[in-house]
């Protein structure tokens, strides 16, 4: 990776109830990778540089995380932000 800077990306894998317990756990072996844990479940991943998707995979395996929950979550994202472009332009 450069040094350039790039911004980071948390992506939601499921819904959070109210005043759940939650709480953060590093990836072991990904610097700067979280998972976020609400009541015992995965509900979220922060990946510190957008360009770590190219790893998402291997980062999914260590972390436990389906891999196809997060390529989900993260081309939804991808479709949303590509309409809300075509809308304002």
């Amino acid at each position: 990776m450069t040094d350039r800077p790039m911004p980071a990306m948390y992506f939601s894998l499921r819904t959070v109830q109210p005043f759940a317990e939650m709480s953060l756990r590093p990836v072991e072996g990904e610097e700067g990778v979280e998972i976020t844990i609400a009541d015992g479940q995965v509900v979220g991943m922060l990946l510190p540089d957008v360009r770590m998707l190219k790893r998402l995979e291997e980062i999914c395996e260590k972390a436990g995380v389906d891999p196809y929950e997060c390529w989900r979550r993260v081309q939804g994202d991808v479709d949303l932000s590509i309409k809300t472009r075509e809308k304002a332009g």
